[in-house]
């Protein structure tokens, strides 16, 4: 059986934390679906999601915990030369503190980012797309839509529940979520 020390603990946390967050940019996956930051990444063509939801168990946290946890612990273990539980309660403190820090550094950067992403879609409203999929009364379809000079698309129920075919001209009435309200647009 391998016996390890308690600093080599520490410093296995400390190098498996700085790892993580080494592997995730190179990866790039602080963006994209369930996104490292536990943050729901989705939406339509715009990265229109409705609310940010972030987790204090995102990965980004975690790894935060464990590198902090682990730097804390092999500085008060080896540099300060503390017991064992006083390591552990320096090295627990530590992470703890961090991991806090990095929730609430990344809960106001993702909910400023929400905050601009939301005015962009409001400022969607009127403008004017195509039908690319066809909308029935009960089924959704799809239209693209140019902002900004970029051409994006997005699920689309039409708002007075009339069936629009493909290729027709709509306008942009609403938006809920990720989901565009439509009319026809006048001729």
């Amino acid at each position: 059986m391998i016996a390890i020390s308690l600093s080599g603990f520490f410093l296995l946390c400390l190098l498996a934390g700085l790892f993580y967050a080494i592997i995730s940019v190179f990866l790039g996956s602080f963006t994209g679906g369930q996104d490292a930051s536990g943050t729901d990444a989705g939406g339509a063509g715009h990265g229109i999601s409705g609310e940010v939801h972030f987790s204090p168990m995102s990965p980004m946290v975690i790894a935060t915990f464990v590198t902090t946890f682990g730097a804390g612990g092999l500085a008060a273990a080896r540099g300060m030369g503390m017991a064992a539980l006083p390591a552990v309660m320096v090295a627990t403190a530590s992470g703890l503190g961090f991991g806090a820090l990095a929730f609430l550094i990344f809960r106001k950067v993702y909910s400023a980012t929400q905050s601009s992403s939301e005015a962009e879609v409001a400022a969607l409203v009127g403008t004017m797309a195509e039908v690319i999929t066809p909308i029935s009364k009960d089924r959704v379809g799809e239209i693209t839509y140019v902002s900004k000079g970029s051409r994006y698309t997005g699920p689309a129920k039409s708002m007075d529940d009339t069936e629009l075919a493909k290729n027709t001209a709509v306008e942009i009435v609403r938006v809920v979520g990720n989901t565009f309200y439509v009319k026809a647009a006048p001729r």
